[in-house]
């Protein structure tokens, strides 16, 4: 779609995952380096606020699992770390400025044809399903409060993520 109608990708996911309010934010990057290049709902740039925050720091649970200690948090690495490994770096897996726990994971989820990395990360009330496929990362968000349910929005992602594959991406 994108690239046969000459759409961006901005576009594109939104209308495969958040125009229908099957998720209320998505993003995609690139498996080179887990930055977000594209977001949806564009408007007023809302998916990038949901899905994005720049580097950050951020008080963690140390090693020995009682003490503290401060964070630079990269975004862009903690998701392609997920997205490759199905395990967040130390520190977790933090997506627009929010902590997502890694509760399910397949490195080799079938979905119809196809086969991709699929990630789980649950929040209070929210949650993000991670798709891997060979060159690209779909995250798709819901959020119970806005009025998707996890099942909906990760059955668009896995669609989406078909189309993708489709596309040698």
């Amino acid at each position: 779609m994108a690239e046969e109608e000459g759409q961006s990708w901005d576009a594109t996911i939104e209308e495969w995952l958040t125009a229908e309010g099957k998720c209320c934010a998505a993003g995609m990057a690139q498996q080179a380096d887990g930055a977000f290049y594209a977001a949806a709902p564009q408007a007023d740039e809302k998916g990038w606020g949901y899905i994005w925050k720049d580097p950050h720091e951020e008080t963690i649970t140390a090693d020995d699992g009682v003490s503290e200690e401060k964070m630079t948090i990269n975004e862009a690495a903690a998701l392609l770390a997920v997205a490759t490994t199905g395990q967040a770096p130390k520190g977790g897996l933090w997506l627009g400025g929010k902590k997502y726990t890694v509760t399910q994971k397949n490195m080799a989820e079938e979905h119809k044809e196809v086969t991709f990395k699929y990630v789980f990360a649950a929040a209070s009330k929210c949650g993000v399903h991670i798709v891997a496929t060979e060159s690209q990362i779909t995250c798709g968000f819901y959020s119970e409060e806005e009025g998707q349910t996890s099942g909906n929005a990760k059955a668009a992602v896995f669609d989406y993520a078909e189309y993708l594959i489709g596309m040698n991406m």
